[in-house]
């Protein structure tokens, strides 16, 4: 019965490539999130790789284990205000959102009986 020919392990090849392919897909989870407009643009991002390797008491056999963790940072924290109200009757539970942009300055209402001149030509 022959062996088969043993092979140097690299990240790249590492279960049979997995690794690799984990962090890629991380990777492009950071780049992402790098993109995405609701998060702080000059955030730190982070990918961990942490490889475990547990030898037998023989030395002959390890058990490899490893993961991946990136950090990146969630979206930028915002607010808004909203009227909870209930039916008495239904007892109907609702939740209206009251943001609106309110104008310093509002539309006057227009004068009864006025008419505005037209604007003057250069």
């Amino acid at each position: 019965m022959s062996h088969p020919t043993p092979t140097e392990i690299t990240l790249a090849n590492l279960a049979g490539g997995a690794l690799m392919e984990c962090a890629s897909a991380e990777l492009r989870r950071i780049c992402v999130n790098i993109l995405d407009p609701n998060v702080k643009a000059e955030a730190k991002r982070k990918l961990t790789i942490e490889i475990l390797m547990e030898p037998d008491e023989t030395r002959q056999q390890i058990r490899i284990t490893y993961s991946l963790k990136a950090g990146i940072p969630g979206p930028d924290s915002g607010k808004t205000i909203a009227i909870l109200a209930m039916d008495p009757n239904s007892q109907t539970v609702a939740l209206y959102e009251a943001y609106t942009p309110q104008s310093l300055f509002p539309d006057p209402e227009p004068l009864p009986n006025v008419t505005d001149l037209p604007a003057k030509r250069a």
